[in-house]
Order: structure tokens, then C-alpha cells, then sequence
């Protein structure tokens, strides 16, 4: 494997661990996990739609 595309692993893996162990951390104790799942399919779903309006207006 080249070294840059290593490199580039190794961020991803990185950028990707750090939010989910900070989102994990700060969760109000209150939530349930159905609450968890539903808020982060819902801002899943948000940013798809954001993101296909921004390239349909070509603006991405």
C-alpha cells in the first residue's frame, strides 16, 4: 500500500473515532438509545438533503 494512501487511513480512522467517542461522552444521561439512534438518523437524513440541494443548485 502506498504511504500517502496509509496516511490517509490512518485520518480517517482518526477524524471518525474522535467525534463518536466525544458524541458518546456528552449525551445527556437522560436520552435513551431510541432517542440516540432517532436523532442521529434524523441529522443524517438532514445533511443528505442539504447536501443533494447544494449540488442540484450547484453550489457543490
Amino acid at each position: 500500500m502506498d504511504k500517502e494512501k496509509k496516511t490517509n487511513i490512518y485520518k480517517l480512522i482518526f477524524y471518525a473515532v474522535i467525534p463518536l467517542v466525544v458524541s458518546v461522552i456528552y449525551v445527556p444521561p437522560d436520552i435513551t438509545t431510541s432517542q440516540s439512534i432517532y436523532a442521529l438518523a434524523s441529522f443524517l437524513v438532514i445533511m443528505y438533503v442539504a447536501i443533494k440541494a447544494l449540488k442540484y443548485f450547484k453550489i457543490i
